[in-house]
């Protein structure tokens, strides 16, 4: 299953992110993951040296050495929706929902840099945009399903919350996660009929596109502070 093996993959990493802190062998020899990896807007910028904009997808699969928590919650999350969510609607579905919310969560980041309204120099990690993304989705499918939602709407709410008032957490992420989320739930709910994996494929590939777009115009207006 998609869900086991990005868990599998999020906790390799982990190690290899930790593995420097837990020997000086390590220390001296291992890369260093995180740096090499993270994602903030300055690598996606017209005026930085380095203009590595995959970063924006690898830092999906990086957490924060020094909080185990983050990765825990994250994973916890992604089994408890991915278990039930992916045989519903097929491991590829599953993964191009988890790539694309993912992607969405640092277009996010992006643009909020764009704006001015975040410092583009701030490194970014977690599979948090992605695991948003599963929650925008599950509340799409439940809702098109005809079954209640109030819990999943809950859930998102207090999250939101907390990403809003506790600081050093992305909220950009998780809100750019979880529209793109409920977006690419809401083509496959609602793109049904004889042509529906034609229909749900050239939708799915104008959102890639959308994203694609954001990620120019970002990459244009961000400023240099």
């Amino acid at each position: 299953m998609v869900t086991y093996a990005f868990i599998a993959l999020c906790a390799v990493v982990y190690l290899l992110q930790v593995a420097p802190r837990l020997h000086d062998a390590f220390a001296l020899y291992a890369p260093d993951i995180t740096g090499l990896f993270a994602y903030a807007p300055l690598y996606t910028s017209t005026w930085y040296w380095e203009f590595e904009p995959w970063r924006m997808l690898t830092s999906a699969v990086l957490h924060h050495p020094s909080n185990v928590a983050h990765i825990g919650f994250n994973m916890l999350a992604l089994w408890f929706v991915g278990r039930v969510m992916e045989p519903q609607i097929g491991r590829l579905r599953f993964a191009v929902l988890l790539l694309l919310s993912a992607f969405g969560g640092s277009v996010a980041i992006l643009l909020v840099s764009a704006l001015g309204l975040a410092s583009p120099f701030v490194p970014t990690v977690g599979a948090s945009g992605a695991v948003f993304g599963l929650f925008g989705a599950l509340f799409i499918l439940m809702r098109s399903s005809g079954t209640s939602a109030g819990g999943v709407l809950a859930l998102v709410g207090v999250n939101m919350v907390i990403s809003f008032m506790v600081p050093n957490i992305s909220w950009q992420g998780h809100l750019g996660g979880l529209v793109t989320g409920a977006v690419v739930a809401a083509v496959y709910a609602y793109l049904r009929g004889p042509r529906q994996r034609l229909w749900q494929a050239l939708a799915l590939t104008g959102i890639a596109a959308a994203l694609l777009g954001l990620t120019a115009l970002g990459v244009q207006l961000l400023p240099m502070q």
